[in-house]
């Protein structure tokens, strides 16, 4: 008994400690507003590819769209310009603030921007938004976000999270806590060996990022970040539309007169064989269901059979070969709906 009391008044003077100290340390009031805070600086560099090259179409996705799309064929197929915008590691928020803060504020008007998405993304707020996708997503979000705060970070937060952002320091400045830990790892040591930051990052980027993985250890890992895609509350549309960013998408896009058009691509996690499941299935009939109400077009190649094994290097990412067989089934799909 004396042990617990003593643990619990530890803990409590711990807190008492951190709830002082954390606030000065890193510079932060509370209670304070609760999720991430975005900076003041936003990217443009979009706004000046529309104004510049004044393309027709503005294509746009993550690296299985950039694998996947080879924009000057397409150019030449669809006898359109085409611009393309591939973010490796983006999701909906990327896109959603690209094309809000970047592209229908752009002087030239394009006539489509095509996005090009993996089965649930479109109504995942919250996929990727964290870790070092958030220092990307912030390149692009103006210092005050209300729709991305609440989507992508506040709705899939309980209201006990939501309390501990708010008034916990030890709970609500873990991130910045988390990345001083992290720069004192990363850097303390090798510092001693008078390998200076640009030093230690450069080794760090040669051992984990440009050596290849054993391909078994890629591809579940891969999986294993996929798999939020694929979570029973994830599948359910009805329930997740309205709280995703494909609503706002399609009102911003329809407001600037540019015609949206989305496209699923195959991936070897749910388009080959009979991995599609019931659910995934019901899903992606009531997302063309609601997408043809909205008047968006909709190019469903999720189970494209004239894509097989052989055109995919890993789960996701098409080979070459596979590339020039899905910019000529793009091409055919958009010059069949843009008339």
């Amino acid at each position: 008994m004396h042990s617990f009391l003593r643990y619990t008044l530890l803990l409590l003077f711990m807190i008492a400690v951190s709830w002082a100290a954390i606030p000065g340390w890193l510079d932060i009031e509370f209670p304070r507003q609760p999720g991430p805070e975005f900076d003041r600086q936003m990217r443009r560099s979009y706004l000046n590819l529309l104004d510049d090259e004044k393309p027709d179409i503005v294509i746009m996705g993550d690296s299985t769209m950039r694998d996947g799309v080879d924009p000057d064929l397409l150019s030449t197929l669809t006898n359109r310009k085409v611009a393309s915008i591939d973010l490796p590691g983006s999701a909906s928020a990327f896109w959603y603030l690209i094309i809000k803060n970047n592209l229908v504020i752009a002087t030239h008007r394009p006539e489509a921007i095509v996005i090009v998405f993996r089965d649930t993304m479109l109504t995942a707020p919250g996929f990727r938004v964290h870790g070092g996708y958030f220092v990307k997503l912030d390149e692009f979000a103006a210092q005050h976000e209300p729709v991305l705060l609440e989507r992508a970070y506040l709705n899939q937060m309980s209201p006990v999270e939501i309390w501990a952002e708010r008034y916990f320091p030890l709970y609500g400045a873990r991130d910045k806590i988390r990345e001083r830990i992290d720069s004192l790892i990363r850097y303390f040591i090798p510092g001693w060996l008078n390998c200076n930051r640009e030093c230690t990052d450069q080794n760090l980027s040669e051992t984990f990022i440009t050596s290849d993985l054993e391909p078994g250890q890629l591809r579940d890992a891969m999986a294993s970040v996929e798999r939020y895609l694929y979570a029973p509350s994830q599948l359910d549309f009805e329930k997740q539309v309205d709280h995703s960013f494909l609503t706002e998408i399609i009102r911003i896009t329809e407001e600037r007169g540019i015609q949206l058009v989305v496209v699923r691509i195959k991936n070897q996690i749910t388009g080959i064989g009979s991995r599609e499941t019931a659910a995934l299935k019901k899903y992606i009939s009531d997302l063309s269901d609601y997408l043809d109400s909205q008047g968006v077009i909709f190019l469903d190649y999720g189970r494209e059979p004239s894509l097989s094994n052989k055109h995919f290097k890993d789960i996701l990412h098409l080979n070459s070969e596979g590339e020039v067989v899905f910019t000529q089934l793009l091409a055919e799909g958009l010059n069949e709906t843009l008339k």
